[in-house]
């Protein structure tokens, strides 16, 4: 399920879409495997869809050193490791700039995006808030000149990738 995930980010942040080949067995049922991953991504959707659904690739597709590997989904991708630098940005319908960190950075972990940097000049408005989906508790964050610096909450209970949502002060 995390490789199709991190697939789908790719994707996205590109203007992309995904599809998801499933073979059914012969009486037309799904293996225990397939049931699990399609669960686990509807999970994962169910969380996170906002910034998916409907969304656009931003100016920039993202930032960080590591990209999944092309071709079919198979172990290299699977195998593929990402780190709290790694980020795919999308913009929803509602004009808010959603930043996905391809891992799941542990609980009061220190972020920066440098392209939401006020040196980047990539954004029109001034950012007016940060949130994280799924997550109530009030982030600490501040747009600094080399980057926006977000510290994660004391609980990340999520899986494979998480989702930052980000209000700008004039909607993309």
């Amino acid at each position: 399920s995390g490789m199709v995930v991190r697939n789908l980010l790719e994707e996205v942040s590109r203007d992309g879409n995904v599809a998801v080949c499933i073979s059914p067995l012969p009486d037309g049922s799904l293996d225990d495997g397939s049931r699990r991953m399609l669960k686990r991504v509807g999970e994962w959707m169910r969380l996170n869809g906002e910034g998916i659904y409907g969304s656009y690739a931003w100016v920039k597709y993202g930032e960080g050193q590591q990209h999944l590997p092309g071709g079919k989904l198979s172990f290299r991708q699977a195998n593929c490791v990402f780190s709290a630098n790694d980020f795919r940005f999308t913009v929803g319908t509602n004009g808010c700039l959603y930043a996905y960190c391809m891992t799941v950075p542990g609980p009061g972990t220190q972020l920066k995006i440098v392209s939401l940097g006020t040196d980047a000049k990539l954004l029109a408005g001034s950012i007016q808030s940060v949130t994280l989906l799924g997550c109530a508790e009030k982030l600490v964050w501040s747009q600094q000149a080399d980057g926006l610096v977000i510290t994660c909450p004391e609980q990340m209970p999520f899986q494979t990738a998480v989702c930052f949502k980000i209000t700008l002060s004039q909607p993309i």
